[in-house]
């Protein structure tokens, strides 16, 4: 397997559900992205990538952690100093042995979340919250250009749309077909854990 069929699985996933599209479309002459797609009446581009096993053999859920913060950095950087004016998606395929879950998609995206315990007693002293320092991919002032993470489920075709709520163009709504959409806000994150967990995206 290699990128090449990652790029194909998504490509008739569009031909599917009639979105016409360009492939390898040059930006800023730092890189291709992988798909400028077209609905009747929006814009946006796509880059795929694949959750791999690491070298390590870590766990699937912080590969596929990894493997989503390190590629909504390498798609931002592709843009360099000239942001497009087009929602701008990622899209990410479970090629690991294991699976994830959407809580990791959104610990990738906005940051980890925790407790804080007391250093003496060991005792939890806060309920589980949003950490100021928990290494957040999309922010206010960070990777606003990247509009959201598509998770393409290959198992399973439960396709999932992660948003970033502080992109500059979002995602119009249903521009993606058979797709479910998960509102991310930094603010409920704590409170859509259960949830989130509750999305796997299960290996092949």
């Amino acid at each position: 397997m290699n990128a090449q069929e990652s790029e194909k699985l998504f490509e008739d996933y569009l031909t599917l559900h009639g979105l016409k599209y360009q492939r390898d479309l040059l930006v800023s002459g730092k890189g291709n992205v992988d798909f400028h797609i077209q609905s009747d009446s929006y814009t946006i581009l796509c880059d795929v990538k694949e959750i791999r096993d690491s070298i390590q053999k870590d766990d699937c859920e912080l590969n596929a952690y990894i493997n989503i913060r390190n590629d909504i950095n390498k798609l931002r950087k592709k843009f360099g100093q000239n942001r497009p004016d087009l929602p701008c998606v990622l899209v990410s395929m479970n090629f690991s042995s294991s699976f994830f879950t959407g809580l990791t998609v959104a610990r990738a995206m906005l940051g980890d979340v925790g407790v804080y315990f007391d250093k003496e007693s060991k005792q939890i002293i806060s309920p589980v919250r949003h950490l100021p320092s928990g290494n957040a991919r999309m922010t206010e002032n960070q990777n606003r250009t990247i509009s959201g993470a598509l998770v393409f489920d290959r198992a399973g075709n439960y396709h999932c749309l992660f948003t970033n709520p502080f992109a500059e163009h979002p995602v119009p709504d249903g521009f993606f077909p058979n797709v479910q959409v998960v509102l991310l806000t930094k603010d409920s994150l704590c409170s859509q854990m259960q949830n989130l967990s509750n999305l796997i995206f299960w290996n092949v």
